[in-house]
């Protein structure tokens, strides 16, 4: 049987990749790069150059001409955060999308974050190792550093920082002509934007840690070791301190002679040395590697999971993200792990009714997680909190649309029923509206098997029995304010799915 084949594309703020790959063994065939840049003055002027979009088209057009040569039918074309943060972004979308027949799926931030932690767990087999110790993975692309910590083997937090050395070289272009100690206020100027971050590290973020840094061109090669071509590579701390006395006060014709570093790279030389030792700083770094593998390197490995790649599976890092994001807003933790194993019980047990994917068991289990946030600002009408909070929060892993469908699951919790809010779905495809309402409708009912917090019902066990639902509730103790709650959730259930959901009590010896 032939090998299928899939093609990946991202276009980045200073080029354009694609990979084709075989899913089955994650093995490349072809990787492609063209150094078409669409973002050149993204961050100063906050639009994509018009000009760029042919040269754009040019190369997508290239790579679905590559595709067809290895007979490729599949494929997707991403797009970097940054560049979906431009204000023509969805002008540029729309016209790629007329002259190539490619739609763009924009990435969020903590999507790339979390899918070059995915690369990084594939492509560098001692990351599992080293990271039984505090390790932090570090991806620096041109405006933003994703930073992912890691200790006793577990993915322990991740977040981005908008600073990136493209974002920095544009914002403080001017200044390099009208200050005398211009390496000084840059350095002051990328710590001020580091220091606030220090806060949110762990208590043994002042052990000295493993750094795993990504992206980190054009000083990658300069350190590569001629005998090996692995994607990652050790770099001794004293080897970068020698580059970075070097040349933090070097003229750009010493940097370009010296370091082979091309003259439009030169003016990011300084910024990406100095946010590097500030990052390696912060972390306390003693043993550094750096990488060559990026985000489209984990959008493989995402698209092989999708497809049944069962060698790897990441969502434990976005259940924790959920949790610490839950944490950090003081969720009663009893409370919210009772209500998730009763949703996910039911979810399980009500496949016949929802047809839902396993990617909407996951944004139930992180909707459940996290519904309750908005009670740390106000009890009262908490799930609007929730919403707000929701929606201006990184939750690592999922793009903007899922955020979007956890927030207004957590929103219609215990609030009006979503078919009555019309503001909030008019923009939603029916496809979204359905999942979220089928969530919403199942998260209703856990959450009132509990809603005295006080943990009666010990498990439940679910059939469905045409006209009704019959949860029987394992718990000793009497269920009037459950069954008085639940009658008043169950109504959006019935409205849902059609059928009538009930409570019986049986003891528990």
């Amino acid at each position: 049987m032939a090998v299928k084949l899939f093609g990946i594309m991202m276009i980045n703020v200073q080029n354009i990749e694609l990979s084709i790959v075989n899913l089955r063994t994650l093995k490349q065939v072809e990787r492609v790069h063209s150094d078409v840049a669409l973002g050149e003055d993204i961050y100063d002027q906050h639009t994509i150059d018009y000009d760029s979009v042919e040269q754009a088209t040019k190369a997508l057009s290239g790579f679905i001409q590559i595709m067809n040569d290895y007979g490729v039918t599949n494929y997707h074309l991403w797009g970097s955060w940054s560049l979906s943060t431009a204000n023509n972004a969805d002008y540029i979308q729309d016209q790629l999308f007329v002259r190539t027949g490619l739609k763009i799926d924009w990435l969020s931030s903590s999507q790339e974050t979390y899918l070059r932690s995915a690369a990084v767990a594939v492509n560098f087999p001692k990351f599992k190792a080293i990271s039984q110790n505090p390790t932090y993975l570090l991806g620096i692309n041109s405006g933003s550093v994703g930073i992912s910590h890691y200790d006793q083997g577990n993915f322990a937090f991740s977040r981005s920082l908008r600073l990136g050395p493209v974002r920095i070289a544009e914002v403080l272009e001017d200044l390099q002509s009208t200050v005398p100690n211009y390496v000084e206020v840059l350095d002051d100027y990328i710590s001020s934007q580091i220091i606030d971050f220090g806060r949110f590290l762990p208590t043994r973020s002042q052990e000295p840690s493993n750094v795993v840094m990504l992206g980190v061109a054009p000083f990658s090669n300069l350190f590569q070791p001629a005998e090996t071509e692995s994607d990652i590579h050790e770099l001794r701390p004293d080897d970068f301190k020698t580059l970075y006395n070097d040349a933090i006060n070097a003229s750009d014709q010493y940097l370009m002679d010296k370091y082979a570093v091309d003259e439009e790279d030169v003016k990011l030389i300084i910024p990406e040395l100095l946010l590097i030792n500030e990052l390696l700083q912060l972390t306390n770094a003693k043993t550094i590697w750096l990488g060559n593998v990026t985000a489209l390197d984990g959008l493989i490995v995402q698209e092989a999971v999708k497809r049944g790649y069962k060698k790897y599976n990441f969502n434990d890092q976005i259940v924790t993200a959920a949790k610490n994001l839950a944490n950090r807003y003081n969720v009663e933790p009893k409370h919210r792990d009772l209500v998730t194993k009763f949703a996910l019980h039911l979810f399980d047990q009500l496949k016949p009714l929802h047809h839902l994917t396993k990617r909407d068991r996951l944004l139930l289990q992180v909707a459940t997680i996290v519904h309750d946030v908005g009670s740390y600002i106000d009890p009262h009408e908490h799930y609007m909190h929730s919403d707000y909070i929701l929606r201006a929060t990184e939750l690592t892993g999922l793009t903007n649309e899922e955020k979007q469908t956890i927030a207004t699951i957590a929103r219609y919790h215990s609030a009006q029923t979503p078919s009555k809010d019309i503001k909030h779905f008019e923009h939603m495809s029916l496809k979204q509206r359905l999942v979220i309402s089928k969530l919403s409708a199942i998260l209703r009912i856990a959450d009132a098997l509990d809603d005295g917090r006080q943990q009666k019902i010990r498990k439940i066990s679910v059939s469905i029995k045409n006209p009704k639902i019959i949860i029987t509730c394992f718990a000793n103790d009497d269920l009037f304010l459950e069954n008085w709650v639940f009658s008043q959730k169950a109504k959006f259930f019935k409205e849902v799915f059609g059928l009538t959901p009930v409570i019986k009590r049986r003891g528990v010896r």
